[in-house]
């Protein structure tokens, strides 16, 4: 039996076959190519048409990945967030070991606040490419989650991976910030900026941490410095100073409406001396005293009237207690300890107090106005409770 040579049938049957696949790959390149242009020119329906094309062209080759990401990015460029997750993940089935896929999904699941898939997917990242890039991903996706340890251990490796690039330390005085260690996170704030001189993020997270541990004047010197390069991370910073600042007494004014009393009077003081209608015995007058907020305050805490104290001074220093810590004389007259009324201003941020000063029976009453405390202890506008350091006002010290 005679046994043909077949070869020349089976190489026009494969090689036509070989052909007719590189034909296609071609032509799939073309309109990848195609797509890219029209993607350039920010024609992204006609772009994803072409990049749709060259994915049914050659559906399992690296022409097919390239084309799959392009046409997810042009379809965030629509707004079309859904659909460019699902092109991404079509993607990453043929080529799951893709990194850079990987980090985009992740970049997009970010964006939308997913972070846990956002999570997921920078962990596969480094899985595949454990390289600074997508471990400085994979941390920042940590710390939105809440998982700080974590997030500095990965910026810890960022750092080592890129000793001469700032990223490692900038996120690294994210995390110590996160994890309240204010001192590591100011000095890795000042590694990196020791770097990237003009690495303005970090001087503002750097303002946030001193905020945070309470070095408010600090905070606000970086602040002015960062107004100068950069407005928009300055006022960030400065108004969440002012936001976390506990409020502060600032000034104390006369009230046109009311009687004034005269604070800096000192001990021994004739309460006759102080209004005339109060020379008469048993005369009664109501006084003001206006303060100065440095804070929008709340104003049921500000006129609610238990919030207030009318005191006499006890002395810790010389000079500083009531009648100069000296014995009272008979004719000494006590202040109700908390005021008739207290009226707040939104606009001006001011609180007008009211109290009453009886004179005594006999006419001849005393008082020292300059070692009266009025002493405030509510709130501002935000919930925060009074600076200790003025909530408290007297003719004698002033505010402390």
């Amino acid at each position: 039996m005679e046994i043909k040579d077949n070869s020349a049938v089976i190489n026009a049957l494969f090689g036509g076959r070989a052909s007719r696949s590189a034909q296609l790959d071609n032509l799939a390149l073309r309109e990848l190519d195609k797509g890219l242009d029209q993607f350039t020119g920010k024609s992204y329906e006609l772009a994803i048409s072409s990049f749709n094309r060259a994915i049914r062209l050659s559906p399992g080759g690296d022409t097919a990945i390239n084309a799959y990401d392009y046409m997810a990015r042009a379809q965030l460029s629509q707004g079309d967030t859904q659909g460019a997750i699902q092109t991404y993940q079509k993607a990453l089935k043929l080529a799951p070991n893709r990194d850079d896929l990987q980090a985009q999904l992740g970049n997009i699941f970010t964006t939308e606040k997913r972070f846990e898939e956002a999570t997921a997917q920078y962990a596969l990242a480094v899985k595949y490419n454990p390289g600074a890039a997508n471990r400085y991903s994979l941390g920042q996706s940590y710390l939105a989650t809440g998982r700080y340890e974590e997030a500095r251990a990965q910026f810890e490796l960022v750092r080592q991976l890129s000793p001469k690039e700032p990223f490692g330390n900038f996120g690294l005085g994210q995390a110590y910030a996160k994890l309240q260690r204010y001192d590591a996170a100011i000095q890795s704030f000042d590694d990196a900026i020791a770097i990237k001189p003009d690495y303005w993020n970090a001087y503002a997270e750097k303002g946030y941490a001193l905020a945070d541990s309470g070095e408010y004047e600090q905070a606000s010197d970086v602040a002015d410095k960062l107004e100068v390069d950069d407005e928009v991370l300055s006022g960030l910073l400065a108004q969440y100073i002012f936001e976390k600042t506990q409020p502060k007494m600032v000034a104390v004014y006369t009230s046109p409406l009311y009687a004034y009393f005269s604070s800096t009077l000192g001990p021994g003081t004739q309460v006759s001396g102080l209004n005339s209608y109060l020379s008469a015995a048993g005369a009664q007058q109501t006084f003001s005293l206006v303060f100065q907020f440095d804070k929008e305050m709340n104003a049921s805490s500000v006129e609610n009237i238990f919030n207030w104290s009318i005191t006499r001074a006890s002395g810790t220093g010389r000079g500083d207690g009531y009648n100069l810590d000296m014995m009272l004389k008979d004719t000494e007259i006590t202040l109700a300890p908390t005021p008739l009324a207290v009226y707040y201003d939104q606009l001006e941020q001011t609180a007008t107090v009211l109290f009453n000063i009886q004179q005594n029976a006999s006419g001849n009453a005393t008082i020292d106005p300059s070692h009266i405390n009025f002493t405030f202890s509510g709130k501002d506008v935000l919930g925060l409770s009074m600076d200790k350091s003025a909530d408290m006002y007297s003719g004698f010290s002033s505010f402390a």
